[in-house]
């Protein structure tokens, strides 16, 4: 099987990188990331700054691939729902939409890319997913998966090195590196408050702008938990959003 690592462009992933540099983990076939056209600015810098030159020493290069390769966009082909896992506010209580995003935006792409472009059919690849010791909830989700049972996903930081994100992070300023950022689409519904803070104010207003398309299908979503509009939220409360580890999205590309 060809070792393909998923990278998510954040501090698990950045680990994972400076454990392959430093011979504690295989050079993998390839190395793949999904732009959205949605990621964090700091994503990108951290990658072309900081990743992308120390994999090139090692003859690595970083397929980024882009939404030329997705089916799908935020609204369902029908205009009649949103693709996201945003709140409503339909019923009495606040409540939380399925998402497809991961999956249509970053799965299902990479996928496609591996095939058409690498020749590397599912069947015939193992990707590395960046899940740290900690977050065991979403590995476990994981591992009920076909692709577990038929070997072909891998958990670097939970089995290969044991790692917990605050260790991670030391493991790549270990190298001399920045510390890396943490990965997601700046309107993620999923993020918590510490992580809305994280945003800049441009990306924000993007958030926002968003927010209001995306009402224009459903009145009732908001991008935030409090069910209000992400511009009126105070972001400086005490976070109650799960930890990292108990995160909702499972698909293995986002917030690693």
């Amino acid at each position: 099987m060809k070792e393909i690592l998923s990278f998510g462009g954040g501090t698990q992933s950045a680990a994972i990188a400076a454990l392959i540099i430093q011979g504690k983990l295989p050079k993998p076939d390839a190395v793949i990331i999904a732009d959205t056209g949605y990621e964090k600015s700091t994503t990108w810098q951290y990658l072309d700054s900081v990743i992308r030159p120390a994999f090139k020493k090692i003859g690595l290069e970083v397929h980024r691939i882009g939404q030329e390769w997705a089916t799908a966009g935020l609204i369902s082909t029908s205009g009649n729902s949103v693709l996201m896992p945003m709140f409503t506010t339909q019923s009495d209580t606040i409540g939380k939409l399925s998402g497809y995003c991961s999956n249509e935006w970053k799965v299902r792409p990479m996928d496609r890319y591996l095939r058409k472009v690498l020749g590397i059919q599912k069947k015939d690849q193992k990707k590395w997913i960046g899940y740290s010791l900690d977050e065991s909830r979403r590995a476990i989700r994981m591992m009920a998966s076909e692709d577990w049972q038929k070997g072909r996903i891998r958990f670097p930081l939970v089995h290969d090195v044991p790692l917990k994100r605050h260790q991670a992070i030391r493991e790549v300023e270990k190298m001399g590196w920045p510390t890396p950022p943490r990965s997601a689409c700046y309107f993620c519904p999923n993020m918590g408050d510490d992580e809305w803070r994280d945003i800049s104010s441009e990306e924000l207003q993007l958030a926002s702008q968003l927010e209001k398309k995306m009402q224009e299908t459903d009145p009732f979503v908001f991008l935030h938990k409090s069910g209000k509009p992400i511009l009126e939220v105070d972001f400086t409360k005490s976070d109650e959003q799960p930890e990292l580890f108990e995160r909702a999205c499972s698909s293995g590309v986002c917030f690693v």
